[in-house]
């Protein structure tokens, strides 16, 4: 028999990654507003925690430069109507995006103008993302 103490040992070992792994997105992103990234889909990452999309956004030179937008879990990307093939490789999107606090091309989505002209809200009334 496995004495109580290493169960709950185990136990905390066990669902640390997960408490570690978990973020606030004000912590890492400016959530006083937004801005509005319009480029093209280059990558999608379909997964748990967080759905990414890669976009070519033009810089003030022309150059594309490539942005990792990170989004909603699988289920919070359902529940708001995007599914897997919503936003497909190659669409030009508009984001409305947080911006990271390093300045790094890394946004937070707060919304998403998708192809078809619909405007979709990646946002929970809990995680601020909609300032």
């Amino acid at each position: 028999m496995i004495p109580r103490s290493a169960l709950i040992i185990i136990a905390a070992m066990l669902s640390a990654p997960v408490v570690v792994a978990h973020h606030t997105v004000a912590r890492t992103h400016d959530i006083s507003h937004t801005v509005a990234l319009i480029g093209r889909v280059t990558e999608i990452q379909w997964q748990n925690p967080h759905v990414i999309y890669h976009l070519a956004v033009p810089d003030t030179t022309g150059s594309l430069v490539d942005w990792e937008i990170e989004s909603l879990h699988l289920q919070g990307m359902r529940r708001n109507g995007i599914e897997m093939d919503t936003i497909k490789v190659g669409d030009t999107v508009t984001m409305n995006v947080l911006l990271a606090l390093d300045g790094s091309h890394h946004g937070a989505t707060a919304s998403v103008t998708l192809a078809d002209g619909r405007t979709v809200r990646l946002c929970t009334v809990t995680d601020n993302r909609c300032p």
